[in-house]
């Protein structure tokens, strides 16, 4: 079945038909990851499966990408591989998440209709690093900041927040 990532499909209607979709997503489609990344260049390769469990509409979400995020140490690229596979419960009404099998996370899907660019995005956050940085020090290169790597600090660079309350207080009484 061809995809569109960006229209809202039946959740019921294709969980009973089993529908299954394979696609490559652009990261430009993506606008809550794209400001976690250093480029916007590239794919995620995507599969997505809609069925039924128990009388429950369910969504297969497998992603496949090499994401080029921003280091926290020194804020140039990593690239790192995201793979992830996951299901999850496709639920109209929130307050019937609190019965479904507690191994499987719900999702809500508004008016019984799910985007499949939303499913992958929120797979992807998921999956990436909380704190992305390279694997070691040395890979962020000469002359950036690392932890166990602080510059070294001088009196004059030295800041004592509450170096003029005294004067303060002095001119209060």
């Amino acid at each position: 079945m061809q995809a569109d990532w960006l229209r809202p499909l039946d959740v019921d209607r294709h969980a009973d038909a089993g529908d299954s979709w394979e696609f490559k997503l652009p990261l430009t489609q993506l606008p809550r990851l794209a400001q976690e990344l250093s480029s916007v260049e590239g794919t995620v390769e995507c599969r997505v499966m809609l069925s039924r469990e128990r009388g429950q509409p369910v969504a297969e979400v497998r992603v496949s990408a090499r994401l080029p995020l921003r280091c926290q140490r020194c804020m140039r690229p990593v690239w790192l591989p995201v793979e992830a596979d996951s299901k999850v419960w496709l639920v109209t009404d929130p307050a019937r998440a609190d019965d479904l099998d507690p191994g499987i996370e719900p999702t809500l899907a508004p008016e019984g209709r799910v985007v499949l660019r939303d499913l992958v995005e929120e797979e992807i956050l998921l999956a990436v690093p909380l704190v992305p940085r390279h694997e070691g020090v040395a890979d962020c290169g000469p002359g950036d900041f690392a932890f166990g790597d602080e510059p070294e600090v001088t009196k004059d660079d030295t800041i004592t927040p509450f170096a003029g309350l005294g004067e303060l207080l002095k001119r209060g009484r």
